[in-house]
């Protein structure tokens, strides 16, 4: 059986941002905000803009419908940065906001199934605590401690480049079309959550 594509997973070893420096900035940029600074607004949706954007993608948003979410986020964050109480969470709390309003607005157009559940796995960790190292060690590990229909499908469906359709895994698996979809979201799930207990326990890479 073929492993995950060393393609998919090459950019993880990129170098690791430094997050108390980013930590540092983005207090800077509420602390600013918070007094009513317009720079410091354009700042932080040109820092987090695309994370605004990238997570309603995900929630199964178009790009048009992407542009609205961030308008919204925009304005819910206007309307409501004096409650972050951790400025040093901003990222996470803002991808938060996106991904709500993104799967409202994907439910509302009738696309309520998720896309990209393979990112949701790698983003387990929103607030960077792991380094892109460490996090591809746990998930290494967690893709060979499931079953091996498991790492088939999601190597199949979600790694592999071009990816196989349903119909192709469910004759070579035995199954029936409808039933993959079903299937291979609960191996993502058992995959997300061996992942996130590994990430919890690796250490310190060096």
């Amino acid at each position: 059986m073929r492993g995950p594509a060393p393609a998919i997973l090459r950019g993880m070893s990129e170098r690791q941002p430094d997050w108390a420096q980013i930590r540092k900035r983005d207090r800077r940029i509420v602390a600013r905000c918070l007094r009513g600074d317009e720079d410091a607004w354009a700042e932080l949706w040109q820092c987090y803009g695309p994370l605004v954007k990238a997570t309603a993608r995900r929630a199964g948003c178009d790009e048009e419908e992407c542009r609205d979410v961030l308008q919204r986020v925009a304005l819910i964050a206007l309307q409501n940065l004096e409650r972050l109480r951790e400025p040093a969470k901003l990222p996470a709390w803002l991808a938060g906001i996106a991904r709500f309003q993104g799967l409202e607005m994907a439910r509302k157009r009738g696309r309520t199934e998720e896309l990209q559940p393979w990112s949701a796995v790698l983003e387990s960790d929103p607030e960077g605590e792991l380094d892109r190292e460490r996090r591809l060690n746990a998930l290494r590990q967690a893709m060979l401690e499931l079953d091996e229909r498991c790492r088939r499908m999601i190597h199949r469906l979600d790694l592999k480049e071009p990816k196989d359709s349903y119909r192709e895994v469910a004759e070579d698996e035995g199954l029936s079309p409808a039933s993959v979809g079903p299937i291979r979201r609960r191996c993502l799930e058992r995959l997300k959550k061996i992942f996130v207990k590994l990430s919890q326990t690796a250490p310190a890479a060096h």
